[in-house]
């Protein structure tokens, strides 16, 4: 019988094809090779390019939607999926997740999508604890604790809602990642990152994770948009501005169906 793992996805929601879902992984029990597949209609994609960046590794999937992935994976670090004419995919794994086969799908890019960020973004200041969110998984230096990208007003229809979607965040170490287990720090945690659109807040991030959504009022959206990710900051640090360091992945602007989702 078919097993679903959830793998750190802050909201969940239906759809039609429950064996294949992007950010979960399907787990047979028979033996299988790694795959990819469109994530509506199943069927395998050839050359669709497999990475992990902080690994400097990157693979392709064969006629038959399969792949390999001969990198040495021990601890949490973020795994991207790029095709043509699809959305760009990424997913948190680890050593446990590649002890069973991967079957992800991904979707056909639409009018509505926009891609802010592909790559891995490093927030913060470069002073963490070796007990922080995936510490170990921090393989490039911050370039300051705020993120800002401008973009142009996204495309939406009557009853769809412009949403902030960032695909893979570590790093996190807010008290609420702390009671969720996802670091191992003892008596202090951070206050949440913030994500602002055109200079309101419009969400926060207080938990590592894939998939998060944050609704865009559409009172905010413009012509010409900006959208600012600034890290949080440790509560317990007195003397000086000390930033939480996070990574964040695969950052883009969507059009969803207005109940598709939980709200802020």
């Amino acid at each position: 019988m078919k097993k679903l793992l959830l793998l750190f996805l802050l909201f969940s929601f239906n759809i039609a094809f429950s064996e294949v879902i992007s950010g979960k992984i399907n787990h047979d029990d028979i033996n299988y090779s790694n795959k990819i597949v469109d994530y509506k209609t199943g069927m395998p994609l050839e050359n669709a390019r497999i990475s992990i960046p902080d690994l400097n590794y990157s693979t392709y999937s064969n006629s038959d939607g399969t792949f390999k992935l001969n990198a040495d994976v021990t601890n949490k670090t973020v795994l991207f999926v790029e095709k043509e004419g699809y959305k760009t995919f990424s997913l948190t794994i680890d050593n446990t997740v590649l002890n069973s086969p991967l079957k992800l799908g991904i979707e056909q890019t639409s009018p509505f999508d926009l891609q802010i960020s592909q790559g891995i973004i490093r927030l913060g200041d470069n002073m963490f604890s070796t007990n922080s969110a995936n510490s170990y998984d921090f393989h490039q230096s911050a370039h300051g604790h705020i993120y800002t990208q401008t973009f142009d007003k996204p495309k939406s229809s009557a009853n769809q809602d412009i949403v902030v979607v960032i695909g893979s965040l570590i790093g996190v170490d807010t008290k609420r990642a702390k009671e969720k287990g996802q670091n191992r720090i003892a008596r202090v945690y951070a206050s949440p990152a913030e994500v602002f659109i055109n200079g309101h807040k419009i969400g926060i991030l207080d938990l590592n994770g894939d998939n998060i959504e944050i609704v865009v009022p559409k009172n905010l959206i413009k012509a010409k948009n900006e959208l600012k990710i600034q890290a949080g900051k440790n509560l317990f640090q007195k003397e000086y501005t000390d930033y939480d360091d996070i990574e964040l992945a695969n950052i883009r602007i969507e059009a969803k169906q207005t109940h598709s989702f939980a709200r802020y």
